[in-house]
């Protein structure tokens, strides 16, 4: 039997609570492991193996002198659900990795903003298969005014936890 990563596991045991604290209580276990997504109040709405969804509230925090969400904040969104639902369909023995992000700022924004990003059951397949590989997901980023502000592909990879040490990149 394949051994579940720790983030489906921990889905896993957060849908076991009271529908009302769901949310918040796997929020704060997201935020613990990733100290900044905490730290920027993202919003994870949605966690299946086939469907991330997060939020971003457009607060001080947050915002560049325009008084939009930042940059940095949009790749946050796109970041995270990106990494997330790869680690999420990744076996126990595997470690996620970003390789790549590539951000194109294409329109003003306007509020918070939220992010989707899926995998077909194909790319499921090749993440729990394959011992090592790389996968490139299009997160589209929405604004109040349902704007795509940023076209933004997030190239996530994995390797081996054994070899992890040998990558030089930050998990």
């Amino acid at each position: 039997m394949v051994q579940k990563s720790r983030i489906a596991n921990v889905v896993e045991k957060v849908d076991r609570l009271p529908p009302f604290i769901r949310q918040r209580v796997f929020n704060i276990l997201i935020g613990r492991a990733v100290p900044f997504v905490g730290t920027a109040g993202l919003n994870v709405t949605r966690a299946t193996s086939n469907e991330w969804v997060a939020t971003l509230n457009n607060r001080r925090k947050v915002q560049n002198h325009l008084k939009q969400i930042h940059a940095c904040g949009m790749v946050l969104i796109g970041e995270t659900i990106a990494v997330m639902i790869m680690a999420m369909n990744l076996p126990g023995d595997r470690i996620p990795l970003v390789k790549n992000i590539a951000a194109d700022f294409v329109k003003r924004s306007s509020g918070s903003m939220t992010g989707v990003v899926r995998l077909s059951d194909e790319q499921i397949a090749v993440i729990r298969q394959e011992p090592k590989g790389e996968i490139t997901l299009d997160v589209e980023i929405t604004d109040e005014a349902e704007v795509n502000p940023v076209l933004l592909r997030v190239t996530a990879a994995w390797v081996p936890k054994e070899s992890s040490s040998t990558t030089g990149q930050n998990a």
